[in-house]
């Protein structure tokens, strides 16, 4: 059976407006091909890619979408390809399966514990800057938006910290592999590879202790961190989390967390610094710092958009789009829709916190992204930490975005202070 959404105006239904999400105009500023998408064609159909890609762009749209995860799956991930990588993500799952892993891994990421890893990423964004504050200039994603989050990573997950370049790779890789996925296929082997042999090593020690079932090897036998949580307890099921999902837990946070948290503080520290009268307001208002990453997240959502295939054929404004559809919501088309907010095209540092989180840059329901906690203190504490170690920050060059083209971020972002 056809599910279908009413028209809601005279234009709604067309599909043949010339909008390339891949091409140099909305790769370089997409947001007037979203204000047009809005206006004139709410369902787009773009066939220029591996397979068709349906795109929803208003906020009524996204919201339904994400909404209803009956009609709008996960399984097929949330790129525009139905590749193999990655199965065993978190993003892959629907409920009651979904359900089941997002409870047994949400302890490290609920308010409580991110706010006692504060002092350590405190510490840790303190460092970074000791050690190229005496050079007057920094290429601040590299020198310390990177750099950071990845080192929370590793933490988090109790992994070495020798192999944070690596993993730093693996994301960048794993992160275009979500638009282009044979250029990403090796290196997903490559952690899919790493990861196993930590969490063998992590169960052959368990089962070498021969503890009993009351015994908590995590701390003792095998090191703390979520990777030996996913490796040795077992799921609500009874049973421990496969390979596949051990792994794609660590590829999703690589690039769900790493990738976009990187983002949200070269997005907002860019921002800040593209009219420095708003960096002066924040030295003289450092209270502003959480609206100013919120409004960071609706104004310059990390994710520009993902993916969910329908489970059943569906009209949407007059739009046919056939069961399995790789379908689009557009998160920051979504954030700056004037129903979400007043003027939503301008950057407002001072947006009351309770009407400013009403975006979707972590997305909406069952999906909503699970790491948003550790994001936004991660960020504040960036900022935090700028403000008072750098007041004279300025840019320093042009910038440049990201190669990901679903993705929104400054991949080069040149910064000096005096």
């Amino acid at each position: 059976m056809i599910r279908e959404v009413l028209v809601t105006d005279p234009i709604a239904g067309a599909t043949d407006l010339d909008y390339d999400p891949t091409s140099p105009e909305v790769l370089a500023d997409p947001l007037p091909a979203y204000e047009t998408l809005r206006a004139q064609c709410p369902v787009h159909l773009f066939e220029g890619l591996e397979h068709p890609l349906y795109t929803l762009s208003r906020l009524e749209d996204v919201h339904a979408q994400l909404s209803d995860p009956e009609l709008w799956s996960n399984r097929f991930g949330p790129g525009i390809s139905y590749s193999e990588q990655n199965p065993g993500s978190l993003q892959r799952y629907d409920p009651p399966e979904h359900t089941l892993r997002r409870r047994f891994l949400r302890e490290p990421f609920l308010p409580k514990a991110v706010e006692a890893f504060q002092p350590a990423v405190s510490e840790l964004a303190a460092s970074l800057i000791d050690g190229f504050e005496s050079r007057g200039q920094a290429e601040l994603h590299d020198d310390y938006a990177s750099p950071l989050p990845i080192t929370a990573f590793t933490r988090l997950l109790g992994l070495p910290l020798d192999d944070r370049p690596q993993f730093k790779y693996w994301a960048e890789k794993l992160t275009l592999g979500m638009t282009y996925p044979d250029q990403a296929t090796d290196d997903w082997l490559a952690l899919r590879t790493y990861t196993l042999a930590k969490v063998r090593a992590r169960r052959d020690a368990m089962a070498a202790a021969d503890l009993g079932l009351e015994d908590d090897p995590v701390g003792t036998v095998v090191p703390e961190g979520l990777l030996s949580h996913l490796a040795c307890h077992r799921l609500g099921d009874g049973n421990f989390a496969t390979d596949d999902e051990v792994t794609g837990l660590v590829a999703m946070m690589l690039v769900a967390g790493h990738e976009t948290t990187t983002s949200l503080v070269t997005n907002t520290v860019w921002r800040l610094l593209e009219d420095r009268t708003r960096w002066e307001r924040l030295l003289a208002e450092p209270d502003l710092v959480p609206n100013v990453i919120e409004e960071s997240l609706r104004f310059d959502p990390p994710v520009l958009g993902d993916c969910r295939t329908n489970t059943a054929p569906v009209t949407i404004h007059g739009v046919d789009i056939p069961a399995n559809s790789k379908v689009m919501h557009l998160l920051r088309s979504a954030n700056h829709d004037p129903d979400l907010c007043e003027a939503p095209d301008e950057f407002r540092m001072d947006r009351p916190l309770l009407e400013n989180r009403k975006h979707y840059a972590f997305g909406w329901g069952t999906h909503f992204c699970l790491g948003a906690h550790l994001a936004r203190m991660t960020a504040r504490t960036a900022l935090g930490q700028l403000i008072v170690r750098l007041p004279d920050l300025r840019l320093d060059g042009p910038t440049e975005r990201l190669q990901a083209p679903f993705l929104w971020g400054r991949r080069v972002l040149p910064v000096a202070w005096s």
